[in-house]
């Protein structure tokens, strides 16, 4: 762990660190690719990546999913510490959209206690009173595609109005719908608007239309391209308020992500499984790419003797299409605690919770997968206040992500310890 950050500190972090204000920026399903190759259209991530440092390559957590992934970032914790292990907390509930739920501290606690100033924007589990300027991510379930109507019930009292009027102009689920590339356009003005005016030592914002298409459309969908270019302007106009503000030379810009993605064609349902061969009262809680076993007693050996048996007895053409994670591997991982085994899919095949299918073709893309597998890997550049540049480095995981922020803006922020290391 000590080598670990002498050597982050050496290859990222200038002697001398001067950061006032950290601007994070999330693009949801961002892939090394998207700024490594050339032919992405990333103008202003390129640029970013020349004027500081990159990873080749930055590991998710498992799941690798967006709510537990954007957790770890701002407290690096894993999700077994943090307790956010999915999107939502099971198989049809409500999504994490509250930090209350988070069983660590945060950075933006820490940022409160020091009396600073914090903002998030579409942020993953950010309903909160914790944050200084606050549009969280959060929507009725009736109306998922709508990203405005419920945000105007959880955001900090003014601020939305503010910003139509000086910055976006009316929002509503047309201008802010997860259908459409404005959700990501209308963000980026508003994370523009709020550091240009309040200036907070740390502003988090989440674009989320680069992970839409590629969940409609695969790794190389044409629409995932225009995602991609709007995802970098909206980066343009936030670049281009923290010049306007004068606060240039103190702000590091840190642009990350989530996880990467898989193209699939085949679903599958290992519940079906156990129910064919008599085995009911638990459930695999399935996570895209990985499937999650859940007992109603944890210590039934036989019974999980019994699972352990149907999975190895199923046909070669269905057991090569995943691996068996047991508890131990389980917890070198920092997955759910309460989970007593795992199943890892091979990219291309997804899981499903159903019980009376075995299988069903698909398309699109999806992740979830172990964040170990090269297609899960996401990205990272840093640049600005205090980082060095013309610097690169192999590998990062998204639990790195909080100390580094807490080391710019020189806050006394104790992450909780590794569970597992990228190194």
């Amino acid at each position: 762990m000590i080598k670990k950050w002498l050597f982050v500190f050496v290859v990222f972090l200038n002697h001398i660190v001067a950061a006032q204000h950290v601007v994070l920026i999330s693009i949801d399903g961002l892939r090394p690719e998207m700024y490594r190759d050339k032919s992405w259209p990333t103008p202003n991530l390129q640029m970013l990546m020349k004027q500081g440092v990159y990873a080749n390559h930055i590991k998710s957590v498992f799941p690798s999913f967006t709510y537990p992934s954007h957790t770890a970032m701002l407290t690096g914790a894993l999700p077994a510490r943090s307790g956010i292990c999915y999107n939502a907390a099971s198989t049809g509930s409500a999504w994490n959209w509250f930090t209350k739920d988070i069983k660590v501290p945060t950075l933006w606690q820490a940022i409160k206690q020091n009396g600073l100033t914090s903002s998030a924007v579409e942020w993953p589990v950010s309903v909160s009173d914790d944050i200084t300027y606050n549009i969280p991510e959060i929507w009725n379930t009736k109306t998922p595609e709508d990203r405005i109507t419920e945000v105007r019930k959880y955001a900090t009292r003014g601020l939305i109005e503010e910003i139509e009027e000086h910055a976006t102009g009316k929002l509503n689920g047309d201008n802010m719908n997860e259908e459409y590339l404005s959700l990501d356009e209308n963000a980026g003005r508003m994370a523009a608007y709020i550091f240009k005016t309040y200036k907070p030592n740390l502003l988090c914002v989440h674009f989320a239309e680069v992970d839409g298409m590629e969940h409609e459309f695969g790794r190389e969908g044409d629409s995932v391209r225009l995602a991609v270019a709007t995802a970098d302007h909206a980066i343009g106009d936030i670049l281009e308020a923290i010049e306007r503000s004068g606060m240039k030379d103190s702000t590091t810009v840190i642009i990350v992500g989530d996880h990467g993605f898989s193209d699939i064609h085949e679903a599958i349902f290992p519940n079906t499984w156990l129910v064919k061969k008599g085995l009911h009262g638990f459930f695999f809680q399935p996570a895209g790419g990985s499937a999650f076993l859940y007992l109603k007693d944890p210590g039934n050996k036989a019974l999980l003797d019994s699972i352990r048996t149907v999975l190895k007895n199923l046909p070669q053409a269905t057991r090569k299409k995943f691996r068996i994670i047991e508890k131990p591997e389980l917890i070198k991982m920092g997955a759910d605690k309460d989970a007593v085994m795992a199943l890892a899919a091979i990219p291309g095949i997804i899981f499903g919770g159903a019980a009376d299918k075995e299988s069903k073709p698909v398309s699109g893309g999806h992740h979830g997968y172990d964040p170990n597998i090269p297609e899960m890997y996401t990205g990272f550049i840093a640049a600005g206040a205090g980082i060095n540049k013309g610097k690169a480095i192999h590998e990062l995981c998204v639990t790195d992500i909080a100390s580094l922020i807490a080391k710019l803006l020189g806050l006394q922020f104790n992450a909780p310890p590794f569970l597992f290391s990228c190194f």
